[in-house]
């Protein structure tokens, strides 16, 4: 069993580069591990209206200290956390209370089916 803030994410950033001989942009990425994460499962508390209702899990990403994951994330990226790829499921949120103890980053990840 890990600790509260025992869990890894790696951050896969997309982007377009130079274009090729064919004039085709190439696409490179670029990785960042972030350490010192808490990932939990949200719950789902609402009643399921139809039978074909798709409840898709999603998880929180609570940030470590000192670590803005705003500057890190866009909602094109790819988040990689326990085997598994996962999207945005929220913007990133910036906690900053006024004395500066337990500043963090939170966001809400859903799995990548792309």
């Amino acid at each position: 069993m890990t600790s509260l803030h025992g869990d890894t994410i790696t951050i896969k950033h997309r982007t377009m580069g130079a274009p090729d001989v064919d004039g085709q942009p190439q696409e490179s990425t670029t990785t960042r591990t972030v350490t010192g994460c808490s990932v939990q499962p949200v719950t789902h508390a609402g009643d399921v209206l139809f039978e074909q209702d798709v409840l898709l899990g999603r998880w929180r990403v609570i940030g470590p200290q000192g670590i803005v994951l705003s500057d890190l994330v866009d909602g094109d990226d790819t988040i990689e956390w326990d085997g598994k790829n996962y999207r945005l499921a929220s913007s990133v949120q910036e906690y900053t209370p006024a004395d500066g103890l337990g500043s963090h980053s939170e966001l809400y990840m859903m799995e990548d089916h792309r």
